[in-house]
């Protein structure tokens, strides 16, 4: 991404569009220098940088949008000089690549082709003042007199004296102080790790029997919003009896959503040498909640599982049934026989009962 052209194919469409048919998509190309018209003005009005930051207070940990544009009403070709820094954050893009393609967006009343600098959430790493650096984009401003007929070859071959009416120029956002406040002390929970925003857990275990001495798969889940990239594993009382292994951690999250959604899992292996009862009791996820200044506890399900021997597994519900279906005579099979044993013996009556004599 280095090159935007803000307003050259823009200036032939609105040439081409009636003034009196505009879409909600038309944007007033302000190129043409008017009488009287100040060069500078001019350009302070329709072409400037914008970085719009979701909050300028906020806790540590806590998500933080923040968002640089361009926007045009001019001919220009630009390019970014220089993306913000963003020190003090973890940073997490909210795009999958930037576009040299603006869009038209409505800024105070008037239709803009926008470009797209950056888009981030920050999730602050420690209290302080941070300083979100200035955006950078160098531009090329091309102007005309109002009495002039442009044209493309026109445009691309200004004469000499044209030169007065293109400036090269610098544009910056204003840079923007963020106050992260620590997170507070009174009331933490004691299994807290810093989690903050507004979550869910829960457990799975694919099956409640489980064979002694194989391994089983265990699923602690940690749903909803807030900063997932440091939500760490959440502490699990296990059976003495069983042996851990993990936990492999995964992350799904929508990177488009503000604030950041989605789950995280930590996948567990359990192995039970012993046949016998156990118990998973409620784990405690403890979060801060920055909508109410509160901290939370959510609290899994409890899981209850059986570990069986060999022999006890092989010996299923379902192998038993089939045993028993293979073995005993279905009850229909009786009335079917005393139907068949009814009918034969009628006819049998039928046939021996002397004749009627007339």
């Amino acid at each position: 991404m280095r090159i935007v052209l803000f307003g050259i194919l823009l200036c032939f469409c609105i040439e081409a569009r009636p003034q009196d048919g505009r879409s909600n998509d038309f944007v007033e190309n302000k190129s043409e220098l008017r009488a009287g018209e100040s060069i500078d003005e001019k350009i302070k009005k329709n072409f400037f940088l914008r970085a719009d930051i979701s909050k300028t207070e906020c806790y540590v940990g806590e998500p933080v949008m923040a968002v640089f544009k361009a926007y045009s009403r001019l001919d220009a070709s630009s390019q970014v000089l220089k993306r913000p820094s963003l020190s003090g954050f973890s940073v997490l893009e909210m795009v999958d690549a930037y576009s040299n393609e603006p869009h038209v967006e409505k800024y105070k009343g008037e239709n803009y082709n926008v470009h797209l600098i950056r888009k981030v959430q920050l999730f602050p790493i420690q209290p302080g003042t941070f300083t979100i650096e200035p955006a950078e984009v160098e531009s090329m401003i091309h102007l005309r007199k109002g009495d002039e007929k442009i044209s493309l070859r026109d445009f691309f071959r200004r004469k000499k004296g044209d030169a007065s009416l293109e400036r090269q120029m610098v544009f910056q956002t204003p840079p923007v102080e963020i106050k992260v406040s620590a997170l507070p002390t009174e009331d933490q929970p004691a299994e807290f790790s810093g989690a903050v925003g507004d979550f869910k857990i829960q457990v799975q275990l694919d099956d409640s029997s489980i064979g002694a001495r194989e391994p089983a798969v265990v699923r602690l889940i940690v749903s909803g919003t807030g900063n997932f990239p440091l939500v760490t594993e959440p502490k699990v009382n296990w059976s003495p009896a069983a042996e851990i292994s993990g936990p492999t951690v995964t992350e799904q999250v929508n990177k488009y959503a503000f604030p950041l959604a989605g789950m995280k899992t930590f996948q567990f292996t359990i192995v039970h040498r012993d046949s016998g009862s156990f118990v998973i009791p409620p784990i405690k996820f403890s979060y801060f909640d920055p909508s109410s200044k509160k901290y939370k506890t959510a609290e899994s399900n409890e899981v209850r599982y059986t570990v069986l021997t060999t022999s006890e597994r092989s010996a299923t519900p379902s192998d038993q049934m089939i045993f028993r279906n293979e073995n005993e005579t279905p009850v229909h099979y009786y009335y079917f026989a005393i139907i068949v044993v009814v009918i034969i013996g009628v006819i049998i009556w039928l046939m021996l009962r002397p004749a009627k004599k007339k």
